[in-house]
This record gives C-alpha cells, sequence and structure tokens, in this order.
C-alpha cells in the first residue's frame, strides 16, 4: 500500500537497461534454494508451503500528473506544468506471497509469510517521495516477512508487517500509503504479541523499528544537509505501540472485502521519542503571496514525542445470517489525532515540523522546533446489490492545526499542506472468488498554507479528478 521504505531484491540494472529475465532467474533461484533447505524435515516433520497472490491491471486517467497512488500532494490548480490529463496502464500492483506451516514449538503452531510484489518505483532505493512509479521497469519490493508463534489465545509475531495502527482498511481500487487520507496504511518490522480476552477480546502490544529522519544507511552527513528535511532528526526510542479490539456479532453480520462480520470497535496508539539537533539550516516563511527565503537555527537540542491515538469502527447496518450478501450495507469508519504524522505515512517529512522562532540574532532567526498537529479519518459506507456486485462510497481527510503563520518556518522546497481531502464512488463486480472487477471515479483535493501568485492567479488549492478501471485475478 502505500510510500513506504521497503527492501529490494539487487540493483536490477544492466548497462542497457533492467534485464528482467536476469533478474527473474536470479531471485527464482535464491526462493528455491530458501524453499528447498526449509522443506528438509525439522526434527521428523515436514514443512508444507502454499502460494497465493494475485495478478492486477489497472489503467488509470487523472486531470493531473499525480502518481498511482494518489498519495502526492495535488498541485495547485495554476501550476500548468502539472494540470493536464495522464493515462496509466499498469500491471506493477500484481503480488505473490508464499505461506509456510512449521512444525510445533512450545505448544505452539508455527508459521511465516512472505509477500512481494514489483511496486518499488522503479528506483534503486525506496526512499519514501523518491520517483514516480514506473510501468515499463517495475521492480521486486519486499511487502512482508515475517513469522508467527500460535498458541490457542496467544500470538507472537516478529519480523515485517502491518502496523498495529495499520487495520481495516477501505475498499477502494488504488488507496495506497497516504492513497486515502484518514488512512494509516504502513508496514514495519517489530514484535508484537497478541492475547484474546474472554473470546470478544484482542490486546496487541509492538516494539516496532522507529521512524527517524535519515534513511538507515545515509552517512551523518545527510542528518546536517541544509536542504534536508529531516535534518537533524534521529530516533530516540523504539516505536511503541498498543491496540484493544473488540469484536462480536452482536445483531448480525455484513461483508467486509467479501467476508461476513459482525461489529468491531478499536482503539489503537504509538508513540516514539525523537532527538532534534541544533541545526542551522536555509527556511522559507510564509508570506503575502509567497514563501521567502530566511536563514533559520533551532537554538537548542531538542527531544520531541511524535504519537498518535486511532479509534476505529465497523458497523453491520443491513445484515445477513446466510452465505448470500445480497441486500446488505456496513459503515466503517476510522478517526486519528496526533503529532509528528510522517511516521504514520499520513503526512511528509516537509511540513511534520517546523520552527517557532522567538528571535533574532545577526539575521538569522532562531528557535524552537515544533512537531505539526494534525487530525484525519474515513468513512466508507458499502452496499451489496447482489451477491456478485456491490456499491462503495468512501471519504477521507485531514488537516494541520495550530500552526503560527506569521512565525512559521520550514526547510527550503517545502510547501506545507493545511489538509487533503478524497472521495471515491467504487462499482465492483467479483462473478467468482478469483476474479474481481471495479470501476471507480475518485475526486482528490489539498489545500496548502501559502498562496503562490502567478501571472494571472494566487492559489492555494489543488484538485484532481480520476477515473479508473482494476481487474484482478486471485491464486
Amino acid at each position: 500500500m502505500r510510500g513506504e521504505k521497503e527492501k529490494t531484491f539487487g540493483n536490477g540494472y544492466n548497462q542497457g537497461g533492467w534485464d528482467v529475465m536476469s533478474t527473474i532467474r536470479s531471485w527464482l533461484a535464491g526462493v528455491v534454494l530458501a524453499a528447498a533447505v526449509l522443506m528438509v524435515p525439522a526434527a521428523g516433520l515436514a514443512t508444507e508451503f502454499s502460494l497465493g497472490g494475485y495478478v492486477a491491471l489497472y489503467a488509470i486517467w487523472d486531470s493531473t500528473q499525480v502518481n498511482s497512488n494518489l498519495s502526492q500532494l495535488i498541485a495547485r490548480n495554476n501550476d500548468p506544468t502539472m494540470h493536464h490529463g495522464r493515462l496509466k496502464i499498469s500491471a506493477e500492483r500484481t503480488r505473490m506471497n508464499f505461506t509456510i506451516k512449521g512444525p510445533q514449538l512450545w505448544g505452539a503452531k508455527t508459521s511465516g509469510f512472505i509477500e512481494w510484489d514489483f511496486d518499488n518505483n522503479g528506483q534503486q532505493s525506496s526512499i519514501e517521495g523518491t520517483g514516480w512509479a514506473s510501468t515499463n521497469k517495475p521492480r521486486l519490493r519486499l511487502r512482508h516477512a515475517m513469522f508467527r508463534l500460535n498458541w490457542p489465545e496467544t500470538e507472537l509475531l516478529m519480523g515485517l508487517y502491518h502496523s498495529l495502527l495499520t487495520e481495516d482498511g477501505p475498499e477502494a481500487a488504488k488507496p495506497g500509503t497516504r492513497g486515502i487520507p484518514g488512512t494509516l496504511w504502513y508496514r514495519v518490522p517489530q514484535i508484537r504479541l497478541s492475547q484474546k480476552i474472554l473470546g470478544v477480546f484482542n490486546l496487541a502490544v509492538a516494539i516496532a523499528n522507529p521512524g527517524s529522519g535519515p534513511d538507515s544507511t545515509s552517512s551523518p552527513a545527510d542528518q546536517t544537509a541544509a536542504n534536508n528535511p529531516y535534518i537533524g532528526e534521529s530516533a530516540e526510542t523504539p516505536r511503541l505501540s498498543a491496540r484493544i479490539k473488540y469484536e462480536q456479532d452482536l445483531w448480525g453480520k455484513a461483508p467486509y472485502y467479501g467476508r461476513p462480520r459482525g461489529f468491531v470497535a478499536r482503539v489503537a496508539a504509538a508513540w516514539q521519542r525523537s532527538r532534534y539537533q541544533a541545526v542551522a539550516f536555509n527556511g522559507r516563511m510564509f508570506g503575502p503571496n509567497n514563501y521567502v527565503a530566511v536563514a533559520a537555527a533551532q537554538q537548542s537540542q531538542q527531544y520531541l514525542n511524535p504519537w498518535v491515538a486511532d479509534v476505529g469502527l465497523f458497523i453491520p447496518i443491513l445484515t445477513t445470517s446466510t452465505p448470500n450478501l445480497a441486500g446488505t450495507l456496513s459503515l466503517l469508519t476510522h478517526w486519528y489525532i496526533g503529532r509528528g504524522l510522517d511516521l504514520e505515512k499520513e503526512s511528509t517529512a516537509n511540513d511534520s515540523s517546523y520552527l517557532l522562532f522567538n528571535n533574532v540574532v545577526g539575521g538569522v532567526r532562531m528557535g524552537e522546533r515544533y512537531l505539526a498537529q494534525q487530525f484525519g479519518g474515513y468513512v466508507q459506507l458499502q452496499y451489496y446489490l447482489t451477491n456478485q456486485w456491490y456499491v462503495n462510497f468512501l471519504g477521507g481527510m485531514n488537516r494541520v492545526y495550530g500552526v503560527d503563520r506569521d512565525s512559521w518556518i520550514g526547510i527550503p522546497g517545502a510547501d506545507p499542506a493545511k489538509y487533503n481531502e478524497h472521495c471515491y464512488a467504487t462499482l465492483w463486480y467479483r462473478p467468482l472468488q478469483a476474479l474481481k472487477f471495479g470501476v471507480e471515479y475518485a475526486y482528490a483535493r489539498t489545500g496548502y498554507f501559502q498562496k503562490v501568485l502567478t501571472t494571472t492567479q494566487d492559489n492555494d488549492v489543488g484538485e484532481n479528478h480520476r477515473v479508473l478501471f482494476v481487474g484482478f485475478f486471485f491464486f
């Protein structure tokens, strides 16, 4: 889904371009070798493998130059270089996975899960925000790689998997990370312990890889580069998260991704501590019709606490008690509030923190760093016309609040958004379990803090219209 830091399998290039067959052969050879090793019986017990996934084809027309996931901010309407139509046809979202069932250990069932796709943005690295997805040179990307130990009421999970805040995503045709504002949807390396309580509650806690500024492979110099959006930032603690979920069939079920489920309520939260060293940098302030370049400095080292709290509900409205889903209606909604939301992929590094200056020394504006405060959420209504045809209506938003325009300083190139709003209307058709087709219209809108004057008009809003067709073949 969408904008995460992912692993890649080699650089995939030769002198004449990407050698597709060579890369695939090398990668498959590694998979076969690993599978052969794992298939050796452990303590006399055989290991069971299953292959799954889907082939997906997308045809997308946008009225602006945006990426496939709609995770970019929409350029202002008065930007002629960005506001013209674009057609994208791609199968890069094709996805495959291995599920591995192993022997029992300490009374627990063991299993592993590895999933990959071909949506690595056509880049040599997958650092968030680099480049556009390429339809001609898609690359392998590791999505999940984890194993579980499952006892009757307890689960221990270790590896790369969805965050505890990443549950119950909406059923738009192409959501992606930040593709729907209000959706906390990302993956993270973690150690997670889950416990069922009284048959209807599920409590989980996780210690996860911390979100931090420069990529873990960056040099120390990258942390102080004057134009780095994460200037001077590093993680001080792991990412700690917790979630409690209640799920029960109270008055009937309605489908979620085609499977009937009862009422669900969940609350989740995450926190970490980050260090911001005292640094000088080139900055920008808000102005009347454009940004103003300034010399700025964070006057002292600071320790800040990015955090987020999220609540969600799945409410069956018109229910069923049989496998027939026709006539069912459900409501799905999530809402969050927090600070420093780039760690949850609901913001970008450029607008997740800012300097609030309180004095000027030698022409340099001095101040303290603050994490931007933000809230957001989404609401989805889904109605099954028949057992095969259903419609989905979805609206999501996020909004930054509490920013003082008169004394805000960001880094060069930062163009912080005040809000994002997306609306989706999708018609789904699933004639077989193995086939699923969708037609979708989406409207996206970005509002900026700063108006930018052109020769004709100033503007602080960008809008995009999208028409999309998608076909899935599941296996």
